[in-house]
């Protein structure tokens, strides 16, 4: 998958997939937005993007490339 830089949060780059499928709503097709960002040791940062109408639809973990 590729990815592109979005900025950095503390120096470490946050990245993003060049694809943008993971903002769309599977049912609808709509615009999701982001909405929850989350992490643990084990798993790492997320970030949900969610359909107002359909709920949370993908997760990205911008930091992937670093682990």
């Amino acid at each position: 998958m590729e990815y592109e830089e979005k900025g950095s949060l503390d120096g470490v780059p946050i990245r993003v997939p060049v694809n943008e499928d993971y903002r769309t709503c599977a049912q609808c097709g709509g615009d999701c937005d982001p909405d929850i960002a989350f992490g643990s040791d084990e798993h790492g940062a997320r970030i949900a993007f969610v359909c107002p109408e359909h709920g949370i639809q993908s997760l990205i973990d911008p930091f992937e490339h670093l682990r």
